[in-house]
């Protein structure tokens, strides 16, 4: 499995996904503002560089929203981090 290098900010938009399994970019900047100084569109090019190194998998909703997904589970990455 080919495992994309990973920031430290792009690491906290992977953990809230980990957490919530699922979830739009509003309420990924919903749960990061309460946790960090960023801003909206800081957050939202986070996802979209997540997206871009398939770290993430974006799945329209229709309604010009993306559902978000992480496409690397936790302890794949926690596995190829410490190596």
């Amino acid at each position: 499995m080919n495992i994309p290098q990973i920031s430290e900010a792009e690491l906290e938009v992977m953990k809230v996904l980990w957490s919530v399994e699922a979830a739009s970019s509003a309420q990924i900047i919903e749960k990061l503002s309460q946790s960090t100084a960023w801003k909206p569109k800081t957050i939202q090019t986070l996802i979209t560089r997540l997206v871009a190194k398939e770290a993430l998998r974006a799945k329209n909703t229709g309604n010009k929203a993306f559902l978000y997904t992480a496409a690397i589970k936790e302890e794949d990455y926690k596995a190829h981090a410490n190596n």
